[in-house]
């Protein structure tokens, strides 16, 4: 989830603070364009990832893919084992259909591209061309993807704590190291905050990047970095 979120607002603010430099650029132009291409496909490929249904609704136990699906399958597995109360199974079923790609028009699309992009073998161009796929990227759509899934991974976590069923399901704390170091723990509970910490950071990183290439001295770069806000979108 958490790299997910990285990648796609390292792309988006690549984009973003990159935009009014010209791709025919000597160099800069060119290679952060190319840059921004590849990360933005990877962005797609990681959110993806997230709603990947894998095994989950078939064999969700022995499936090795970590997504959404594949937990709330192994949750329902839990619940009917447990003969949990049929308010549970409510509950979690609404989260399933809250990330059904054929029922949310932003998940289809990241579907599709992911498909597209992966190597679909299908040769169908009417396949191809849907939502003008062949055309250009929808980044508002890719992130409206982004978001229903960061939100629907926080509602789990809450859905999780309230069901006594699915405690093992939670995340254990951490035990201190030999040394007395705390290892950093990335609970589900917190992706909200762990979201917009990388959101934030991708947006220092490009813009502090963005300073360093357009500036010829380091008087230049720093007056680049507190001066140059960026298209924003």
């Amino acid at each position: 989830m958490i790299n997910a979120v990285q990648s796609f607002y390292l792309a988006k603010r690549t984009r973003q603070y990159f935009s009014n430099l010209p791709e025919d650029d000597d160099r800069p132009g060119r290679v952060m364009a190319d840059i921004e291409r590849r990360l933005m496909r990877q962005a797609v490929l990681d959110i993806a990832g997230l709603n990947d249904g894998g095994l989950a609704n078939k064999d969700p136990g022995n499936s090795r893919t970590a997504s959404l699906p594949t937990a709330h399958g192994r949750m329902k597995q839990r619940l009917v084992s447990a003969q949990a109360p049929s308010a549970d199974l409510t509950r979690l079923e609404a989260l399933r259909a809250d990330i059904d790609a054929d029922h949310h028009m932003p998940l289809k699309y990241v579907r599709h591209l992911r498909n597209k992009w992966a190597g679909h073998p299908s040769l169908d161009r009417h396949f191809d061309t849907w939502a003008e796929t062949d055309k250009t990227l929808y980044v508002p759509v890719v992130e409206a993807a982004l978001v229903r899934l960061v939100n629907n991974a926080s509602d789990t976590a809450e859905f999780v704590s309230l069901v006594p069923a699915l405690q093992d399901f939670d995340q254990p704390s951490a035990a201190p190291s030999a040394d007395g170091s705390m290892p950093l723990e990335i609970r589900l509970s917190s992706v909200l905050v762990w979201a917009a910490m990388m959101r934030h950071s991708a947006g220092e990183n490009i813009r502090s990047l963005r300073a360093q290439l357009t500036g010829s001295t380091m008087l230049d770069r720093l007056a680049n970095t507190e001066a140059y806000k960026g298209e924003r979108y």
